[in-house]
C-alpha cells in the first residue's frame, strides 16, 4: 500500500510546528534578564534599569564602578530644577565644592590590577632605558567613547555626563533627568531609566542653593551610600517589582 501524501504532509507539519515551539520556548528561557542598579542615597533609594544593549560600554563601566564601591560617598553635586541631578564625581567626597564636577576615574579604577601592573612595568622599562624616572602609578584619566543613540532624554532617563572638550570624555559622572529634555538627544549617552524612586530625585533636585560654589551647587548635597547591581527581578522589593511590572515595555529594554 502506498503512503497517503496527505497524512505525510500532516506529520511533517506537526513535526515542524513542534520544532518551532521548542525553539521559541528555548529562546524565551534563554532571554536575558534585566539588569538594575539600586542607588541608595541619604534621601532615599532610586531603582534604575540599565540598557545593556543600547550602551554596552557605558553600562559595563557603571557596573564595574558600582561593584568596586567607587561611588560610595560621592554626592549629587549639581542639581538643577526642571532639568536634572548629577553625581558620581569622586572629588565630591571632600568638603571643597569648588572642584566638584571636574573628577573622574583613573585607568587604575577601571582596569584589573594585574593589567595595570604589567602596563606600568612595560612603560618603566622604556623610561629607564632613556634615563627617565620610573612611574609609580598610571595617572591617566579613563574616558569612554560616546554611545549616542536616537533615544530621547525623558524624565527619568539616566545619561552620562562628559567633560565638554570632547564627546568621548565620559568617565564616572552621570545624571538623571527630572524633566523631559530633548535638546540633549544625540549629544549624551543614554544608558538607563528610573523604574522607581523619582520622588527621591525630585527631593534631591530641590536642595538649598549654595552661593559662590557654581551653578547647581547646594548646601547639603545628597550623598550616595551604595549602588548595588541586581541581575533579574528576584532581589527587587515588592514596591520595586510592582513599579517594574507597571513600566511600559518601551522603557524596559531599549536597543
Amino acid at each position: 500500500m502506498r503512503p497517503n501524501p496527505v497524512s505525510i504532509r500532516g506529520r511533517r507539519s506537526a513535526v515542524l510546528l513542534l520544532t518551532l515551539a521548542l525553539v521559541l520556548t528555548a529562546s524565551m528561557s534563554w532571554a536575558k534578564e534585566p539588569t538594575f542598579a539600586r542607588c541608595d542615597t541619604d534621601s532615599g533609594s532610586i531603582l534604575i534599569v540599565l540598557y545593556s544593549e543600547l550602551a554596552p560600554n557605558h553600562v559595563a563601566n557603571f557596573k564595574h564602578l558600582a561593584e568596586t564601591d567607587f561611588y560610595v560617598g560621592t554626592k549629587f553635586h549639581r542639581v538643577l530644577p526642571n532639568f536634572m541631578i548629577q553625581g558620581g564625581d569622586p572629588l565630591s567626597k571632600d568638603r571643597d565644592p569648588r572642584n566638584d564636577g571636574t573628577g573622574g576615574p583613573l585607568v587604575s579604577d577601571v582596569l584589573d590590577e594585574r593589567v595595570v601592573a604589567d602596563a606600568l612595568k612595560s612603560l618603566n622599562r622604556e623610561l629607564e632605558k632613556r634615563g627617565y624616572v620610573p612611574l609609580t602609578a598610571l595617572p591617566a584619566r579613563a574616558e569612554l567613547k560616546a554611545e549616542f543613540s536616537e533615544t530621547h532624554h525623558y524624565r527619568g532617563t539616566l545619561s552620562m555626563a562628559r567633560g565638554g572638550h570632547s564627546v568621548d570624555s565620559a568617565g564616572s559622572q552621570f545624571f538623571i533627568c527630572v524633566a523631559d529634555y530633548f535638546s540633549l538627544d544625540g549629544n549624551y549617552s543614554v544608558f538607563g531609566y528610573v523604574v522607581d524612586g523619582m520622588d527621591v530625585a525630585d527631593r534631591i533636585v530641590h536642595g538649598v542653593p549654595r552661593r559662590g560654589a557654581g551653578q547647581g551647587a547646594v548646601v547639603n548635597p545628597a550623598a550616595i551610600r551604595k549602588i548595588s547591581i541586581l541581575e533579574g527581578t528576584d532581589d527587587l522589593t515588592a514596591a520595586e517589582k510592582a513599579a517594574w511590572d507597571a513600566l511600559p515595555d518601551e522603557r524596559k529594554n531599549v536597543k
